[in-house]
């Protein structure tokens, strides 16, 4: 059975890559949307606002409370 609802995406992707994935995040129950540094560019905000998505534009590790240098 497929995933269906989830708490978070967090995309580490080129823009260009990123935009395309939204569609497919869309279809999903997901709550956060986390682009982090280098992932958004105006085309990607546009297409998360055009697709309802709740969009949050940061580092997803930092909001955990963890360092990305703890992640080599």
């Amino acid at each position: 059975m497929p995933v269906r609802a989830l708490d978070r995406v967090s995309l580490y992707l080129p823009p260009a890559v990123a935009v395309k994935v939204l569609d497919d995040i869309a279809e999903l129950e997901v709550g956060e949307v986390w682009l982090n540094p280098g992932v958004a560019d105006e085309a990607v905000r546009e297409r998360g606002r055009k697709l309802g998505l709740n969009i949050i534009e940061g580092c997803s590790i930092v909001d955990l409370g963890r360092s990305p240098s703890e992640f080599p």
